[in-house]
């Protein structure tokens, strides 16, 4: 007769996670959630560092279109809200504004405006040949040959987190 044999197998019972394990879990989850985290913020200063250099830009176009298109070639008063008005007398250059626009940008920016002789080399007898034939265009738009050119500057600066930003556009214009 056979004897069967009898083994005693000890079978592991599932008992779950250990503590150790759950830790390690939590920290790699807390890890990647606070790097999401601080991604979105940097998604979101930068976008709202993208608002105030646009609308830098934006004002420093404005003030540029306004003060060529004023017939005495003043630079425009600028009001608190970043509206504009003509001028009555001719400012002292460089002058500088303060304003804060509505158009729910939340930075505060200055603009100053400046008046510079154009130095570039245009010839200074344009009808000498026919070589300077773009020379002489500039020339007559700028009132003739005896005249430089003048530029205007219009510099907006702003601050955004303690660092302070500029943008500059000019214009060239009859003196």
């Amino acid at each position: 007769m056979m004897h069967a044999k009898h083994h005693s197998m000890h079978a592991k019972s599932p008992q779950g996670f250990t503590l150790i394990e759950i830790m390690v879990a939590l920290t790699i989850i807390s890890v990647a959630i606070l790097s999401l985290g601080s991604f979105s913020l940097g998604v979101v200063g930068n976008g709202q560092m993208d608002r105030e250099r646009l609308t830098a830009i934006h004002l420093a176009e404005q003030v540029l279109e306004f003060w060529q298109n004023d017939a005495n070639n003043y630079a425009p008063v600028i009001a608190s809200s970043c509206t504009f008005t003509t001028a009555t007398a001719l400012p002292s250059y460089p002058l500088t504004s303060a304003c804060t626009p509505s158009s729910g940008v939340s930075a505060n920016f200055s603009v100053q405006m400046a008046i510079l002789t154009a130095t570039a080399p245009l010839p200074t007898n344009p009808n000498a040949n026919n070589s300077n034939a773009g020379a002489f265009a500039v020339r007559n738009m700028i009132g003739g040959a005896a005249s430089n050119p003048i530029i205007k500057v219009a510099t907006v600066s702003w601050s955004h987190k303690g660092k302070t930003h500029s943008v500059s556009l000019t214009g060239l214009a009859k003196p």
